[in-house]
């Protein structure tokens, strides 16, 4: 009798992450994050200056922690996910309120992530960065 572990499937753990992120749920996030990343902010978008995020406690001080910070009421929930293996693409809208700003902002996304041995190792953001640009401008 072999005893084998079954590793989580890719869209399981994208699924996780997601789940974890709309509970608001930190530790839940930084679980499915492998020490090593690969973590890319689309280009121009407001968290992009730390690109590439390369641990999982960078992704926390620089991704999250300032969504926390900087966006009111954000939301980033995938309206569909496609399973490439150890890829899974997100397609789906972020929302939320800029701070700084007060204006909401309503935005296509799709999330590119790789994941391997269960965690993820790496992600790409493709966002509407011009609707956000315009969230943030002053009256």
């Amino acid at each position: 009798m072999t005893n084998t572990i079954e590793k989580p499937i890719a869209l399981d753990v994208v699924r996780g992450l997601y789940a974890a992120f709309e509970r608001g749920d930190a530790t839940g996030i930084m679980a499915q994050l492998n020490e090593e990343l690969d973590w890319n902010e689309a280009e121009n978008f407001m968290l992009s200056d730390g690109n590439p995020y390369r641990t999982p406690d960078a992704v926390a001080q620089g991704v999250f922690g300032r969504l926390a910070t900087e966006l009111r009421d954000y939301e980033a929930t995938p309206t569909e996910l496609f399973d490439a293996g150890d890829v899974v693409v997100a397609i789906g809208r972020s929302k939320g309120i800029v701070v700084a700003s007060g204006k909401a902002f309503d935005a296509q996304y799709a999330h590119i992530w790789r994941v391997r041995d269960g965690k993820i190792v790496g992600f790409q953001q493709i966002l509407d960065t011009l609707a956000f640009w315009r969230a943030q401008q002053p009256e």
